[in-house]
């Protein structure tokens, strides 16, 4: 994703999500056992939705998921109050016993903000999944 100066210059920079997915009703692991959600779709959602620019990626064989967004003026507390890490890829494509509708949606939490060259990185990480 390609950044302008002008957009560095809000004090968040770039805000990044990433985490893995599990196949579990919460996207949580249970253990070590616990099999990976891989090929789903996760995005940054907010209302209103043109608060920060971002696009959907997949998870990969491992289950990660990187999200990098571009929070344009936005605060930190308008992004934390107001976007989710929404999973809109039904749980029952990873395990059929699961349910098949309904996203997984997880709040979001600061973890820190870091110098990049010119830009910032602001880390935030989901807190929990739930089923809605």
């Amino acid at each position: 994703m390609a950044t302008s100066f002008s957009e560095a210059q809000n004090p968040l920079g770039i805000v990044h999500v990433n985490g893995t997915l599990y196949c579990t009703i919460n996207g949580g692991s249970n253990g070590p056992a616990t099999p990976v959600f891989t090929s789903a779709s996760v995005q940054l959602e907010c209302q209103p939705a043109n608060l920060v620019v971002t696009s959907s990626v997949t998870t990969n064989a491992a289950g990660r998921y990187d999200v990098t967004a571009l929070p344009g003026n936005a605060t930190l507390n308008a992004i934390l109050s107001s976007c989710n890490l929404v999973v809109n890829t039904p749980l029952s494509s990873c395990n059929a016993n699961l349910p098949s509708t309904g996203p997984l949606i997880s709040p979001l939490q600061f973890v820190k903000t870091v110098p990049a060259g010119f830009l910032r990185v602001t880390y935030l990480i989901a807190t929990g999944f739930q089923i809605i």
